[in-house]
């Protein structure tokens, strides 16, 4: 009988792990709220130099700044053998991040971000029915803006005699995370995420200003709530 007992536990047991392990897979959709460090590094030729054009001195000014990004994604995650699980994703965020830092004498650049959309896959491997650990990558796209004042003394940095200017960039995004199912419906997470844009460059609008060639990366830790259908 405790033969019988513990046969009829162990095969409950494996019944009920796939009905709990359906909680880290099926259509998700989830908002997200986390801190970000945008790192700039913005070259320009010098404007006081007064070299030829291909003896131009290069000013770089490199600096961080810290902020707070939101979003939300959607995905879709489905089972590869036991423990393993397969998804893609898409989303949006938001960020109001804003970097001024002297160039130049009182000359001033200023560089900030606006929304960024991303979609990629993502692979996790599950520690337990409810908790998964997984990676990500994939394709973003943000908007960078830059501006640049020969005088901040007489102007404000983002009406400057450089003519304030955008760009969206292509980039890619690296991360990983945990997530923790709360129900068969509700899951929490936190993941960290580091995005490259490369470079964008800007021309000046006028011909006595120089233009600038801006790199810009971020690193983001966020944490989501999301549900599963």
């Amino acid at each position: 009988m405790k033969v019988i007992s513990v046969a009829a536990l162990l095969a409950t047991a494996s019944l009920a792990v796939p009905a709990q392990a359906e909680s880290l897979t099926g259509f998700r959709v989830e908002g997200r709220i986390g801190w970000e460090s945008v790192s700039a590094s913005t070259q320009i030729p010098n404007p006081d130099d007064d070299e030829d054009e291909d003896g131009d001195e290069l000013l770089t000014v490199s600096d961080d700044e810290n902020g707070i990004n939101y979003g939300i994604e959607a995905g879709y995650d489905f089972p590869v053998g036991e423990w393993m699980t397969l998804g893609a994703y898409g989303g949006v965020e938001l960020s109001d991040m804003d970097r001024c830092a002297e160039i130049a004498g009182d000359d001033l650049g200023c560089v900030g971000t606006g929304r960024n959309f991303t979609a990629g896959v993502r692979a996790g491997f599950a520690v337990s029915p409810t908790f998964l650990v997984y990676a990500k990558g994939g394709y973003s796209n943000g908007k960078v803006e830059f501006s640049y004042d020969s005088d901040v003394e007489e102007e404000d940095p983002l009406d400057a005699d450089f003519a304030e200017a955008s760009r969206t960039r292509d980039g890619y995004h690296l991360g990983g995370g945990v997530e923790l199912a709360f129900t068969s419906a509700l899951y929490g997470k936190v993941e960290y995420v580091y995005t490259d844009y490369g470079t964008a460059r800007f021309l000046s609008a006028d011909e006595d200003l120089p233009g600038a060639a801006v790199g810009l990366s971020r690193h983001q830790v966020s944490a989501g709530i999301g549900l599963r259908f």
